[in-house]
């Protein structure tokens, strides 16, 4: 490592761990910036002293004299750039550098020291040039000292005093600029956001500028390009297990399988890693596309499936409320591309709470098993299923269904089982290589709706198995609005009797007396029988705006034994009372087993008067007696 003796201004070269205490220099560079050639003869570096670039390093020296610290390094002088090897080193060792300074000074040459009556000082700090550019973020968080100094190395403050500003700058935490937070702590997608809107004059340094902040070493390969972010992503999952790294929009980005650069990352500041209970299956780059290992949430269309991915975005106001990712995927055999549209990606809610939420309410309705599948590049998936694919890509092209404002995205956590589709209600209005309901009927005029929520719609998709005499049907009633109101309701429908078997003719019927209910403003976004559970708890934008500007996310569970198996649930329901006029109520699946079998002999009167306990309640209340 080369360092300036700050006294005589002299190059000394040190090696290994008898590095001495020295002060570092952060800059924007300009068009006359000093060499190590240059600063090394002693004549030319009197004879320049006056520009710029010989200027601010002789200042750096003189203020670490002024700190008591005899050494100084500055990167135009203290690199050979002539040299690439040199140069390679260097900016693999740049983060560890500025980490073990004792002091970083940051020059901000376009901020004047003395600033005209009119100008608000601050504000030129926060419009300064040293914040726009690449190299610059390492140099901001690696170091534990920070001073911040103008044109005229008139002292701004620290890092610690300027924290907050720097953050509404920069979108870093005030507890990371802090040292407060450790940046490992941070996820990889939140670290990609802090350089989203930064620059830098060669490509390729977009992604060399990133080594540090996700402690990554690669070689150089200056021409390469874009190629250069491309290998720093495939060097990140080699050591991390953070799905996060996935979690950018591929409608900002060149490419699906990873970004073509930190922008597309933009909005993702408050993606965390989410800490998992066992260990995350490994994924890794193959000579075909990407091998992970997730669940896989069926659609209605046989090409299309979402991924939940292992990390989620927290509420900026309210830090206890998350979303987990889904990535849609497209393909076939286990082997996909990501999607662009209709949708590019989904931030599912865990925790907001809803109206008309109640205690008996499963969250967390995916799947615990995982299915081994590849990603891999458009191309490659599209020439592996050739004209299969050229029928199913219309699922892309939504141009031709006329842009709504509100649908449904329909998918199936735990797959469909032995239940098919039957004719929607309105008929048209399915769209299954998409997956997407996006009904255009509202309610009849004589009702309130059309008052209250003029561009509220509503339908019912109703599902049949065959397998068993008699066929069992379970009939969902979605209603949406569009915005300001955006409210949205999803209800399991019973049948009109017996008989009902949710044919064509008896679908009105079943409209009308819903909308006689005015189940359309209940606002319930989750519901439940013994046959199947169906939950929309998420609204998000689709991309385009195409087929409709906005979707809620529709979750709907068959088998809901075999759930309550795997969570290890006793007690989950909602009976009929609670679905027709909202009181809350209790009614025994069918299929638990176990010492809670005995107490089902209970009066479902002792099970009502429980309905504020909940489920983990409900075991204590019986366990008790």
């Amino acid at each position: 490592m080369r360092l300036i003796n700050a006294a005589s201004l002299n190059i000394e070269e040190f090696h290994g761990s008898n590095i001495p205490k020295y002060a570092i220099l952060s800059h924007t560079w300009g068009a006359e910036e000093a060499s190590l050639q240059q600063w090394s003869r002693r004549l030319t570096r009197l004879r320049r002293m006056g520009r710029p670039g010989f200027a601010k390093v002789m200042a750096t020296c003189k203020q670490a004299r002024r700190d008591g610290l005899g050494y100084a390094w500055a990167d135009t002088v203290c690199i050979d750039k002539s040299s690439s090897a040199e140069l390679s080193e260097a900016i693999n060792s740049m983060y560890s550098w500025y980490r073990k300074a004792a002091v970083c000074y940051v020059y901000l040459g376009d901020v004047p020291g003395r600033p005209h009556a009119s100008m608000d000082s601050l504000d030129l700090v926060r419009r300064s040039r040293w914040f726009t550019r690449g190299w610059t973020l390492q140099e901001l968080i690696a170091p534990d000292h920070v001073v911040f100094y103008t044109d005229g190395w008139s002292l701004i403050g620290t890092k610690n005093a300027l924290a907050t500003l720097i953050a509404g700058v920069t979108g870093i935490e005030e507890l990371c600029l802090q040292k407060r937070k450790q940046v490992a702590k941070y996820s990889i997608a939140q670290r990609m956001a802090w350089a989203a809107r930064r620059v830098t004059t060669r490509e390729e340094d977009m992604a060399y500028c990133l080594l540090g902040l996700f402690d990554i070493s690669m070689p150089l390969l200056y021409g390469e390009g874009s190629k250069a972010f491309m290998r720093l992503q495939e060097e990140i999952i080699r050591v991390s297990d953070d799905h996060s790294i996935f979690a950018f929009d591929t409608t900002l980005s060149d490419r699906t399988l990873f970004a073509h650069h930190p922008s597309a990352f933009a909005d993702r500041t408050r993606v965390q890693a989410n800490p998992a209970s066992k260990l995350i299956a490994p994924f890794a780059m193959t000579n075909a596309g990407l091998a992970m290992r997730t669940p896989l949430i069926q659609t209605l269309s046989p090409y299309w499936v979402l991924a939940p991915l292992n990390c989620g975005e927290v509420d900026a106001t309210d830090r206890m409320r998350r979303t987990q990712i889904y990535l849609p995927l497209f393909g076939k055999d286990n082997t996909f591309m990501r999607a662009r549209t209709p949708v590019a990606l989904i931030s599912k809610k865990l925790d907001e709470e809803l109206p008309g939420r109640h205690t008996t309410e499963i969250r967390d309705l995916t799947p615990r098993t995982e299915t081994s599948y590849l990603i891999s590049y458009f191309s490659r998936v599209y020439s592996l299923h050739g004209t299969e694919m050229d029928q199913a890509i219309k699922g892309f092209d939504v141009a031709a269904i006329r842009q709504r404002e509100q649908g449904f995205l329909l998918t199936f956590p735990r797959g469909m089982g032995n239940y098919v589709l039957c004719t929607t209600c309105p008929p048209d209005d399915m769209h299954r290589d998409i997956s997407f309901f996006i009904p255009t009927a509202a309610p009849a005029p004589s009702t309130a709706a059309p008052d209250m929520y003029p561009d509220l719609v509503r339908g019912i998709v109703p599902f049949r198995d065959d397998t068993v005499q008699p066929a069992k049907y379970v009939a969902i009633y979605l209603a949406a609005a569009a915005q300001p109101s955006g409210i949205w309701t999803c209800a399991l429908l019973p049948p009109h009797d017996a008989a009902d078997r949710f044919a064509p003719d008896s679908m009105a019927r079943h409209l009308a007396a819903a909308d006689q209910r005015a189940l359309y403003t209940a606002q319930r976004h989750y519901d439940q029988t013994a046959d199947a559970i169906v939950a929309a708890r998420t609204r998000f934008p689709t991309a385009a705006g195409q087929p409709c500007r906005e979707a809620v996310l529709v979750e709907v569970v068959f088998d809901i034994a075999a759930l309550v198996r795997e969570q290890d649930l006793q007690w989950l329901s909602l009976d009929g009372q609670f679905r027709a006029s909202g009181a809350a109520g209790f009614a025994r699946p069918a299929a638990v087993d176990g010492p809670s079998r005995a107490a089902g002999m209970r009066s479902t009167v002792q099970w009502r008067d429980m309905a504020g306990l909940g489920v983990q309640g409900l075991a204590a209340a019986e366990a008790s007696g």
